[in-house]
């Protein structure tokens, strides 16, 4: 059987593969597709603190990993400025208030870098499977293929019509509050959306993305149970 370093994997996604999740997903306004694949030990953003250095600190910006740093695939998807995948309901945050929330108290350098004027790309989906055997937890990370591809087809539909679902609702809450005449000022709305992560669409969301994951793990969890390969190696050796 060949081992890894005689098929080392691709740390660029085959064009042929983002076509086919351009296709699906689409393009921001920039050009950009909404969804891409990147490696996890390559994809980074830039981020601001105290870095310690062959035993010397420094303050400053560096690129840290987007992802674990594990070697596999992460689906990633394109949020407007000042919005996130987890909370797509939420109003995006202006930049005063970006900088103000990511502000590094000790060093006064932002923890997360520039404001993402043109958005950025967070972690949708990382294409890993995950199972556990006798209180041990196993990681088993794949390779592209036009299989695991199409598997991201109705991953990402499902994402873009719940990011539609959940602005939907999120109007709606603001409008039955409206109309019971709890609606204060647009500074005193947005503040409470934040101190309150507990509300109703947050907690359908939550339920939604955690059933697009279930969902994606278990596809991945029947796709080695068809792999012969998979199966010999994890067979005792007699």
């Amino acid at each position: 059987m060949p081992s890894a370093a005689d098929n080392p994997e691709r740390l660029q996604c085959p064009p042929e593969f983002q076509a086919r999740l351009t296709e699906v997903g689409g393009v921001n306004r920039y050009g950009q597709p909404n969804f891409r694949l990147a490696w996890a030990q390559t994809e980074t953003v830039r981020q601001g603190g105290e870095w310690e250095a062959e035993g010397d600190w420094f303050r400053g910006y560096r690129d840290i990993l987007l992802g674990d740093g594990l070697p596999h695939w992460m689906l990633l998807q394109w949020c407007d400025a000042g919005k996130c995948v987890e909370m797509p309901h939420i109003p995006p945050e202006s930049d005063v208030a970006f900088y103000a929330a990511n502000k590094c108290t000790k060093t006064g350098l932002q923890l997360l870098g520039q404001y993402p004027y043109h958005g950025s790309y967070q972690i949708a989906l990382q294409l890993i499977a995950k199972w556990a055997e006798k209180g041990q937890l196993f990681l088993h990370a794949f390779p592209l293929s036009t299989e695991i591809i199409e598997m991201m087809v109705p991953i990402i539909k499902a994402s873009m019509l719940l990011s539609v679902e959940a602005k939907l609702r999120f109007l709606k809450d603001e409008e039955e509050r409206d109309d019971d005449n709890y609606a204060k000022t647009v500074e005193d709305i947005y503040q409470s959306v934040k101190r309150k992560p507990t509300l109703a669409s947050t907690a359908w969301l939550e339920d939604k993305q955690r059933s697009i994951e279930k969902h994606a793990n278990a596809a991945f969890i029947t796709m080695l149970a068809r792999n012969r390969h998979f199966i010999a190696d994890r067979r005792p050796n007699a």
